[in-house]
């Protein structure tokens, strides 16, 4: 019975061994394939173009903001040496302004919040599709190629993940050449 157990366990020990060495692993850099594939570098300048778009709004919106602040102050400076009364009717009439600029304030912290949302959907809705692309192209590589575990260098090595690395196939020319670039 010694015997049989011993044996069964050399026997898995030894298939074991035998699958672990068939599940080889090798790595790509996904910011490699990204930056060569056009689709990529269109969707980044319709990223950048719209971002620059609503940086452009958002200066106008705080040029605007501070000219109607800086007018009210000097407004108020005009009538900091005159009486009581004329202060106070100051102040009576800047009231609208202050409401307005408050109104301008709330509205431009509605903007800046819908902008961001808008360019991280536009974000996500252009580049999905290349994701997936290369994912794809990726795991026929990996199919192709009988590999096992690819890792992403680029996604991997900056946050710390990946504590040592030696060897292993570089399959970001393949996943390239899958993808026809």
């Amino acid at each position: 019975m010694k015997n049989l157990t011993l044996i069964a366990f050399f026997s898995l020990f030894i298939f074991g061994i035998g699958s672990l060495n068939a599940q080889s692993v090798a790595h790509v850099n996904s910011n490699a394939i990204l930056e060569a594939m056009p689709e990529y570098k269109a969707a980044q300048s319709k990223l950048e173009s719209e971002a620059n778009r609503h940086q452009t709004e958002v200066e106008r919106q705080q040029k605007e903001m501070e000219t109607i602040y800086k007018n009210a102050q000097t407004q108020m400076e005009s009538v900091k040496d005159k009486s009581e009364t004329e202060q106070r009717a100051m102040m009576q009439q800047l009231a609208p302004v202050q409401q307005d600029l408050q109104t301008k304030q709330q509205a431009f912290t509605e903007y800046q919040r819908t902008a961001s949302e808008s360019l991280s959907k536009m974000e996500a809705d252009l580049m999905k599709p290349i994701y997936e692309k290369v994912e794809k192209a990726i795991e026929a590589v990996g199919d192709k190629k009988n590999v096992g575990y690819i890792i992403d260098v680029a996604t991997t090595v900056p946050s710390g993940v990946l504590l040592y690395f030696k060897g292993g196939a570089d399959l970001t020319n393949d996943v390239k050449a899958e993808l026809g670039l």
